[in-house]
């Protein structure tokens, strides 16, 4: 239960974060922070995007990804939720001016170099290092300069899950019109991070037969 609620508390704060308007700084910090927090108890993932990947890893069952989605949206509602009590629905759209292939671009391209990153500091060759949290929260800080202006920059369907859920609750604002980019987006980064890092993984296996 533990490793579930770590990763409902995670998910809340980075939803929070964002909801508040806060700057890139802001929520990358707060993204280190809580991977440090969390990581030796769920493995810090806060993302159902990262969740997929673990299945697909086979590090979690279906049971586990099952629960730790529904963890991740629950903290994701709530911190929606504290937001419209605090002022107002958080709006997850991305720049309307820009075509829907530049919003999923931007999405899939950042979201994959998260999770690859992510991969490649949390394998078995880099066992106890002490900056895999800087490592994986730094693309956020640079995707969220970069893509903002076109995305808005979510690279984590609970950020949009979340919002669109009180949206549709409270009839008030546009959140869920979107969602489907954040899932889409998303997710086929975080596939493509698994191909590319089971590649990566299967030379580097090669070299040291060699």
């Amino acid at each position: 239960m533990n490793k579930y609620l770590v990763e409902l508390i995670g998910t809340f704060f980075i939803v929070f974060t964002v909801g508040l308007g806060s700057n890139p700084l802001s929520v990358g910090f707060a993204y280190i922070s809580l991977i440090y927090l969390g990581y030796n108890i769920s493995g810090a993932h806060y993302n159902p995007a990262i969740s997929f990947v673990m299945f697909l890893k086979k590090k979690l069952d279906f049971k586990n990804l099952s629960f730790y989605v529904l963890f991740q949206i629950s903290g994701a509602c709530l911190a929606a939720l504290s937001i419209h009590l605090m002022k107002s629905n958080m709006q997850i759209q991305p720049v309307l001016a820009d075509s829907i292939y530049s919003v999923l671009f931007m999405e899939a391209i950042f979201t994959f170099l998260i999770v690859l990153i992510y991969l490649r500091v949390t394998g078995d060759n880099y066992k106890n290092n002490s900056y895999y949290g800087l490592a994986i929260g730094l693309p956020l800080i640079a995707g969220i300069f970069s893509a903002a202006p076109v995305s808005s920059a979510v690279f984590n369907p609970a950020v949009s899950i979340g919002p669109s859920i009180i949206d549709i609750i409270t009839d008030d604002g546009v959140s869920q019109y979107f969602l489907w980019y954040y899932i889409i987006g998303p997710l086929s980064g975080a596939v493509l991070a698994f191909i590319v890092d089971r590649f990566i993984r299967s030379e580097e296996h090669t070299s040291e037969l060699q």
